[in-house]
Parts: structure tokens; C-alpha cells; sequence
């Protein structure tokens, strides 16, 4: 018996080397050199080649308060591991998961920039190394009771050296032990020095994640179900066909009546071949932004004119067609000219034109599109994609009615001088688009608006004298000239609104925690001088007497963030409150409410009045 109770011992020891080698052999092969982890921290669970710790900003939690938590995670010396917005997907990011808890609503991670290197070879990478802090900030509901509490959070972290990488430490559960007291009860400030550079961005609570998509328009909401997917098709089409009517594309569509009226006098067939032609090129826009928007999700809609690069060309593009419509190709002009000036009558042409037209309507975001593209970020891929693609579609109908049914243009004179100031008043429009998006990226203010005005007035006074010296009837002449001098009148009393009398604070992450600290009502408008719909709120609701008047006795603190240029901090703000993308985007936090009232698209002066004014 004895042998036996040594061979039994004998095989339990074996049996435990053999696992922790096995462990120590496996994580090794993965490896290939050995791996440390550290001495555990009380409380936090254990990490390769890291340590974690966390700290609440203040002594206790009190009812209906706002407060932060900071997790510090310290990488060991020799190590990093990747950041939050690593530099490709395939790498694993560092992420914190918080738990539900029915005390609190969480508010959305703030995560410190990561440093950029290069690996020879892994590439460019984004990554931490030393101390990280992320700062948790969450809101503790007016009915939480009192008592101990713990709050549950998620940790995802992998850390490499120069030459491996570790297994991943993949969503580990870690607690804090934090203390609800009564309302009123004395609280202190924990560690000021560990918090002071948190900066909290736009506050935006996490609410739990609705399948259904709250869509506005003009103010008001209504709720597009995640199942209604014909009502959704439907909504992209008439987003689609009221994109023709946005400022910036509104010139193009009686141009192309022209065009297509000119060549079915010659070629039915022809006409509705170059029709389909110039609508692939419009659904060819909405399709690869579909695909940038909702399959990589690393787009929104309208950033585009935030870069030079993309404006400048543009920009080119639209003076030479107005050159064109001018007649000013009649005169020699270099050949550079022509060749950046898409044509009617071939197919080439019309689907550049068509390419053209869909971009132009990018700024002028229109009404619903911003709920719709967040509808279609909640479907697969690929029925979102459908759906933006189905705008397109429908921003093509019209045209494509045009090529099929060419009588539909016969308003259109057919020839003879009529004709041309009919094309040189559209020439007018087109280059008012380009001086407008051109003084956009040259001015920050709204000073450059008085060329654009510019551009109206001598196109008004063109039209007169032509009309004139055209032989016009009487009654023809003072027709126009009432129009001229109501579009001249209307032109330069839109411009001034733009030059507001409201004091704006530049944004920036300190601004708004500082104005949240006075307990005022703040206003935090995103908005952008190439986006139309941005200004015509400037205009028609900051410009109102009646919101004037209601800013200043609630004593409201107003901050714009300029997106007129690329500023990728910004954009992300605006992503995370407007799930849809793009601007206008407007925030407004009403004394003691950490989660804002949005407008993520056109309201009126009576719906901001309504927020400030609780009715």
C-alpha cells in the first residue's frame, strides 16, 4: 500500500508539471519569448505587461451628479500596446466597456491621442506606451439609493514589444467600490492632479441602443422602425428628388433641360441614352459614398468640402462651365478649359455632369437624409447601402424624365438670343456657386458673402439691360425689372443676416466645461460656411428678434465650432451626436440636464424658443 500511496503522489505531481508546462509552452508558442504577467492589484484583474489601477473624482457619489472615473492602465517599460483609433482594424484597440449599472448613465470614454510609429514590419501603427489615463465621465440618477455600490467595467488591451505580440487580455471585468450618500452630504475633491487634463468634450449619455431611428425634419420627429424597410426606400427617394432643389444644385436642373431638349431635336433615342448616362453618373456618387458611409463608417457626409484639395478643383470646374455658358468659348481659350468643362452631347460628358451634379448636392444636406443614413447604419451593410444608393436614384429621376419626355422642357426657348441669356443667367447661378464654396475656404467670417451678392446683382442688372436691348415688350421689361429689384433687395438682406449681433465663444473642449459650470443654458451649433443649411438657420433663427431676446434674459452661453476646415476632433463630436453624420448639428444643454437637446437638421426660431422656453 504504500508503493502505491508514492506512485499516486508520484503521478500527481507529474500531472501538475505536465499542465503548467503545458500552459507555459503554449503561451510561449505564441510568443516566442517569455511572457511576465505582473503582481496582481487588489480589486483589478491581472494584465500581460500592464497594471491597472482607478480613481472617482470625488469622496462619494450624491443623487442626480455628475462625475468622472479614471482608469489608469501602466504599460511596463519596453512595451506598448495599441490606442483606441489604431491604424488598422485588424489591430485590437484599447477599449473600456462599461456595465450597465440602474444607478448611473454612463457618458462616452475619453481616451487620450496615441503616439504614431513605424514598424518595419507592422507599418504605421498608433499606439500607447508608459501611463495611460482614460477618463470615464457618467451621470448618477436622481432616485439612486444610498449604500455601497460597485461599478462594473470592461477592459480590452493587447501589448506587444518591438518584435511580439501578446495574447490579448479580451473584455476582462473589473470593479470599483464607490459610496452613494444622501443628497446634501458634504463630498471632496480625490486626486485634482490626476484629473487635470480631463477635458470633457460634448457630454453625450449612452442610452440604451433603439433598433428604431428617430429621424427630424424641421423640428419636429417622427420614428422610421427598423423594419420598415419599403417606407425607408421610399424616404430615400423623395430625399433624393428634393436634393434637386438644395441652393447649390438648384441651376443644374434647367440646364439640363436645355441640353437634353437641344439634342432630342435631333435624336429622341439619343436624348434618352445620354439621359441614363448623366443618372449613372448621379446614383455613381451616392453608391461609393454609400459604401465610405455605411461599409467602412469612416465618412460624413459633407466633409469633403473641408479639404482645399477638394474644393479647388471644383471650384475650376464650375467657372469654366459658367465661361461656357457665357459664350466665352466662342472666343479662343486654352484647351486646358475645355477639357475640364463636361459636355452635353456625348456620353462622357453627361455622366462627368452627372458625377458633378451629386457632389454639388453633398453640402445641402437635405432634410431627413441625416436620420435616414442612421437608419441605414443599424441594418447589414449591404441594405444600408441600398438605401443611400436609392437617393441617388431618386435625384436622378427628374433628369431621367427629362431624356424620355423632352417636351416636358418646351418652356425652354428653343433659339436665338432668348436662348443664350437663358444659358448666361444659369452661367451666373453656376459661378455664384463657385465664389460662394471659393470665399468659404478663403475667409472665416461671413465677409465673403458680399461677393456672392456681388455676382446677383450684376447678373440682375445683365438681365434688364438684355432685355432691353433684346426688344422686350413693355410689360416684359418692368416684369424683370420688379424681379431684379426684388432679387437684388432680397439678396442683400439675407447677407446681412449673416453679420449677427449674438457673441460667439470659439469651441473647445475647455469652453464647454467651463460654461457648463455656471449653471446657463449653453447652445453648442456645428456648422460650416460651405454647408447652406447651416446658414440659413444662422440666418432665419440666430437672426430672429424674438430668440435674440430670449438668449439674452436666459443669460445663454453661446459656442460655435467651425467645421469651414478639416478638424477631425470636431467630427468626431458631431459623429457621436448625430449618429447619421454631417452638420447642421445643434446641441443645447438646459441647466442640471447632462444630455442635450439635438437638432441634427433645419429647425425654426419657434422650436429653439420652445426648448429655452419649456413650452
Amino acid at each position: 500500500m504504500q508503493w502505491m500511496k508514492r506512485w499516486l503522489v508520484a503521478i500527481l505531481i507529474c500531472g501538475v508539471t505536465a499542465i503548467t508546462a503545458g500552459n507555459v509552452l503554449a503561451d510561449n508558442a505564441f510568443l516566442n519569448s517569455p511572457f511576465d504577467r505582473p503582481a496582481a492589484i487588489t480589486g483589478f484583474p491581472k494584465l500581460r505587461n500592464a497594471t491597472m489601477s482607478a480613481t472617482l473624482n470625488v469622496s462619494a457619489l450624491v443623487p442626480d451628479q455628475n462625475a468622472v472615473l479614471a482608469v489608469v492602465v501602466d504599460i511596463a517599460p519596453g512595451f506598448h500596446s495599441q490606442s483606441h483609433t489604431p491604424s488598422k482594424k485588424d489591430f485590437i484597440a484599447l477599449e473600456l466597456k462599461p456595465r450597465p449599472n440602474p444607478a448611473i448613465e454612463w457618458q462616452t470614454p475619453v481616451y487620450p491621442p496615441g503616439k504614431t510609429i513605424e514598424s518595419s514590419v507592422l507599418g504605421e501603427q498608433n499606439i500607447y506606451e508608459g501611463r495611460v489615463v482614460v477618463y470615464v465621465p457618467f451621470h448618477v440618477k436622481a432616485d439612486a439609493a444610498t449604500g455601497d455600490r460597485r461599478l462594473s467595467l470592461g477592459i480590452t488591451l493587447q501589448t506587444c514589444s518591438s518584435s511580439n505580440c501578446y495574447l490579448p487580455d479580451s473584455d476582462i471585468t473589473f470593479a470599483v467600490p464607490v459610496r452613494m450618500v444622501p443628497a446634501g452630504t458634504a463630498i471632496t475633491a480625490v486626486s485634482p492632479e490626476l484629473f487635470a487634463g480631463y477635458h470633457p468634450e460634448i457630454p453625450v449619455a449612452s442610452p440604451a441602443i433603439s433598433p428604431d431611428t428617430a429621424i427630424d425634419f424641421l423640428g419636429h420627429r417622427f420614428v422610421l422602425p427598423a423594419n420598415s424597410y419599403l417606407l425607408a426606400i421610399g424616404i430615400a427617394l423623395v430625399v433624393g428628388i428634393i436634393f434637386n432643389l438644395m441652393p447649390c444644385v438648384l441651376p443644374v436642373l434647367p440646364l439640363k433641360a436645355i441640353g437634353f431638349f437641344e439634342v432630342s431635336r435631333h435624336n429622341r433615342l439619343r436624348c434618352l441614352q445620354l439621359g441614363i448616362v448623366f443618372s449613372a453618373g448621379v446614383i455613381a456618387i451616392f453608391f461609393v459614398l454609400g459604401m465610405l458611409i455605411v461599409l467602412l463608417r469612416g465618412f460624413s457626409w459633407g466633409q469633403q468640402f473641408a479639404y482645399g484639395w477638394f474644393v479647388w478643383p471644383l471650384v475650376a470646374i464650375l467657372v469654366a462651365m459658367a465661361a461656357g455658358m457665357f459664350g466665352l468659348f466662342d472666343v479662343a481659350l486654352p484647351q486646358s478649359v475645355y477639357a475640364i468643362t463636361p459636355r452635353h452631347d456625348t456620353f462622357s460628358g453627361n455622366f462627368l455632369f452627372g458625377i458633378l451634379t451629386a457632389i454639388l448636392s453633398t453640402p445641402c444636406t437635405a432634410p431627413m437624409f441625416a436620420g435616414l443614413i442612421a437608419w441605414s447604419l443599424k441594418q447589414p451593410p449591404s441594405l444600408g447601402w441600398i438605401a443611400i444608393t436609392t437617393v441617388g436614384v431618386g435625384m436622378a429621376l427628374p433628369y431621367l424624365l427629362l431624356s424620355a419626355f423632352p417636351s416636358l422642357a418646351r418652356w425652354v426657348p428653343r433659339s436665338g438670343p432668348w436662348s443664350a441669356l437663358l444659358k448666361q443667367m444659369m452661367g451666373f447661378l453656376v459661378l455664384a456657386v463657385a465664389v460662394y464654396l471659393a470665399g468659404g475656404k478663403l475667409s472665416s467670417d461671413k465677409l465673403f458673402f458680399w461677393a456672392v451678392f456681388a455676382v446677383i446683382a450684376i447678373a440682375m442688372v445683365f438681365m434688364l439691360i438684355r432685355t432691353i436691348q433684346l426688344g422686350g415688350k413693355p410689360i416684359a421689361v418692368a416684369t424683370v425689372g420688379v424681379l431684379a429689384v426684388a432679387v437684388v433687395l432680397g439678396s442683400y438682406l439675407l447677407v446681412e443676416r449673416f453679420q449677427s449681433e449674438l457673441i460667439w465663444q470659439p469651441y473647445s473642449p475647455a469652453a464647454i466645461a467651463t460654461a457648463q459650470q455656471t449653471g446657463k443654458p449653453v447652445i453648442v451649433e456645428f456648422t460650416a460656411n460651405w454647408c447652406p443649411n447651416c446658414l440659413f438657420i444662422e440666418a432665419h433663427v440666430y437672426h430672429d428678434r424674438q430668440v435674440i431676446a430670449a438668449l439674452h434674459d436666459r443669460q445663454v452661453i453661446l459656442i460655435r465650432a467651425d467645421l469651414s476646415n478639416d478638424d477631425r476632433e470636431k467630427w468626431e463630436v458631431v459623429n457621436r451626436l448625430n449618429p447619421g453624420g454631417g452638420i447642421p448639428v445643434t446641441a443645447i444643454y438646459l441647466p442640471g440636464q447632462t444630455v442635450p437637446v439635438k437638432f441634427t437638421s433645419l429647425y425654426t426660431a419657434d422650436h429653439l424658443l420652445g426648448v429655452l422656453t419649456g413650452r
